[in-house]
């Protein structure tokens, strides 16, 4: 086992920080739970509704999904932020660099250590789940690609937090950044579509308002709709729903490698069928894949520069 992650594992759980924070993560969970259930059966009666029971496992499983998304948006950069910019300003970080341990063996033992924690939460939320497949609407395979989509988002988010705290000196400046680069993650892409939105719409040149399809999919929120969708996009009543009609119809309405051409049904001016989604179902090149590249090219270029940051000690280190 790498000896960082050895160290950060034990230090952690040895502590009452770690349990409240799981017992707050799953506690916000199970009043998600509640609230969507009492939402959609204000009665409070029991009634034989197949398709009302299968619409609630639905919004169920989506809504504790896009709920673990925001906290993922709180916990990981307090979990990963003061990785790197703790050992610097308890100058203890020389004495790692002076070991036998690679760079990117340091700065991933840090990364591994989070991912452990937020394993630990995503093992405990699983009764929630279990609830949503009870209920219907949701398979066990659906179940554990939204697993698996919210761990993958997490690693890479904790992988570009913890790298961006290399290049600090304090914790509390290495904090700011981590939660002000985590709410360009999840924040960014939206505004700048918004943004080109205005934009093309201020032209007034009687197009239609289509801002470039590929300013969406680089987002954790894309990723998580689209990888637990199914085959129709117009399900639930979730923020999920909300950001995969938001990338069907952008990549309804532009041009471009990846992205639609011709009307809103996703058929050519000739009358060819093109790749890509229309209204109602997906079909074709999936958006998550997008969002996956562009998030993990992201977080890779941050750790190749942590690491490079990491090998040579700043003159305060030495």
């Amino acid at each position: 086992m790498n000896p960082v992650l050895a160290r950060e594992v034990k230090e952690r759980m040895r502590g009452l920080r770690a349990f409240i924070s799981l017992t707050i993560f799953l506690g916000l969970l199970t009043l998600t739970v509640w609230l969507v259930y009492q939402a959609n059966n204000p009665s409070n009666q029991f009634t034989v509704d197949l398709e009302r029971q299968t619409r609630l496992g639905r919004d169920v499983f989506e809504w504790v999904l896009s709920i673990m998304l925001l906290l993922l948006y709180f916990l990981v950069p307090s979990l990963t932020a003061g990785t790197i910019a703790g050992e610097r300003e308890r100058q203890t970080l020389t004495s790692l660099q002076v070991t036998l341990l690679r760079p990117r063996a340091i700065l991933w033992g840090k990364i591994e250590a989070a991912t452990a924690y937020l394993g630990l939460m995503i093992v405990a939320a699983l009764p929630l789940f279990a609830v949503a497949y009870q209920l219907g609407g949701v398979s066990i395979t659906q179940a554990a690609k939204g697993l698996v989509a919210i761990l993958v988002i997490g690693v890479l988010l904790a992988t570009m937090v913890a790298s961006i705290s290399a290049f600090s000196k304090r914790v509390q400046v290495a904090v700011l950044l981590a939660y002000g680069f985590t709410g360009i993650v999840a924040l960014g892409s939206f505004v700048l579509t918004g943004v080109a939105a205005i934009v093309d719409n201020a032209r007034g040149n009687g197009d239609i308002v289509n801002p470039p399809a590929a300013l969406v999919v680089a987002n954790p929120a894309v990723l998580l709709a689209d990888f637990t969708a199914g085959e129709n996009v117009a399900i639930g009543n979730t923020p999920l729903r909300g950001a995969r009609e938001l990338t069907v119809r952008m990549y309804n309405q532009n041009d471009g490698w990846f992205s639609m051409s011709g009307d809103d049904r996703g058929v050519r001016p000739n009358g060819d069928v093109i790749v890509g989604f229309d209204d109602t179902t997906r079909r074709g090149f999936p958006a998550w894949v997008l969002s996956f590249a562009s998030l993990a090219a992201v977080a890779g270029v941050l750790f190749f520069l942590a690491c490079r940051r990491l090998r040579t000690p700043a003159e305060t280190e030495r």
